[in-house]
């Protein structure tokens, strides 16, 4: 054995393929060192940059913006690649995220899409309609009976308040925080409200039976007892005034964002398809 191994180890060959190893070896570290420390700032890393900057503020970045958003993403670049050559990223569920999320960075936005010509703009509405018309608003006022004393006694008296302005063929209205006329209680908001959508009606009297019945109630006299989050309440509608549809003129620039952030996410979903196709998935049941 020991007289094959001194052949062997004067064999050119075998020394010629242990050189190359070592070789290959520190080529291998050498690069991944050249690599991890060397960073190309490239043009199209400062048009992502620019680009997300535009959809953020609606507006691209100037100079000096433009400048400071490379040295911050050059930071960021530093500390992620120290933080992988130390190996911070094995099993670490906040830089797998964070790797995530600059992945996406990098996927997204590359190519910012074209100005939309005026005929897209005018499909793009037509398209759209809901988002450019105003919601129905009412004008409304309400009587409020706490439900301190009791569920079924604040009812109860609404029940008797509304019968005696039914009795009385009034045209009185609530007013202030303290009822009227000497209806109901103090509320902790006003008693009258004028022009409000459904969105902020919800958020007055959250999503209870009021916030219902002051879109369906008639208008021009007292209705109830509806009950919200507070008590009960009558209410008297004065006036609804219908949706409408905004013209093409009126919110055109608001059209073009809107345009512009769909197409976005349309080109970002179709990279992010691209590079699903070079993935082979396997789904097992254990």
């Amino acid at each position: 054995m020991t007289r094959f191994l001194r052949q062997a180890l004067r064999e050119p060959l075998l020394h010629f393929l242990v050189v190359g190893f070592v070789l290959f070896i520190v080529g291998q570290h050498h690069r991944k060192q050249s690599d991890t420390y060397r960073i190309v700032v490239t043009p199209q890393r400062e048009v992502q940059l620019a680009t997300r900057y535009a959809l953020q503020f609606g507006k691209p970045p100037d100079a000096a913006t433009r400048a400071a958003l490379v040295e911050r993403d050059l930071e960021e670049e530093m500390l992620f690649r120290q933080g992988v050559a130390l190996g911070l990223d094995q099993g670490d569920e906040l830089v797998r995220r964070r790797i995530v999320q600059k992945m996406l960075f990098l996927l997204h936005d590359v190519h910012a899409p074209a100005e939309p010509a005026e005929e897209q703009l005018s499909a793009y509405y037509a398209s759209h309609a809901e988002r450019y018309t105003t919601p129905t608003r009412v004008t409304f006022s309400h009587i409020y009976f706490s439900s301190e004393a009791g569920d079924e006694n604040a009812r109860a008296r609404a029940g008797r308040a509304l019968h005696a302005l039914e009795t009385s063929k009034s045209d009185v209205t609530a007013g202030g925080s303290g009822g009227m006329s000497g209806f109901g209680d103090p509320f902790p908001d006003l008693s009258h409200f004028a022009g409000y959508d459904a969105e902020q009606v919800r958020r007055l009297f959250g999503p209870t039976q009021i916030a219902a019945a002051v879109f369906s109630a008639p208008a021009g006299r007292w209705a109830g007892p509806f009950k919200s989050s507070y008590g009960w309440h009558l209410i008297h509608i004065d006036r609804y005034q219908d949706a409408e549809r905004q013209t093409l003129a009126a919110v055109r620039d608001k059209v073009r964002t809107d345009f512009l952030l769909d197409e976005q996410a349309r080109v970002n979903r179709a990279a992010l398809n691209d590079l699903a196709r070079e993935f082979t998935v396997v789904r097992t049941k254990s």
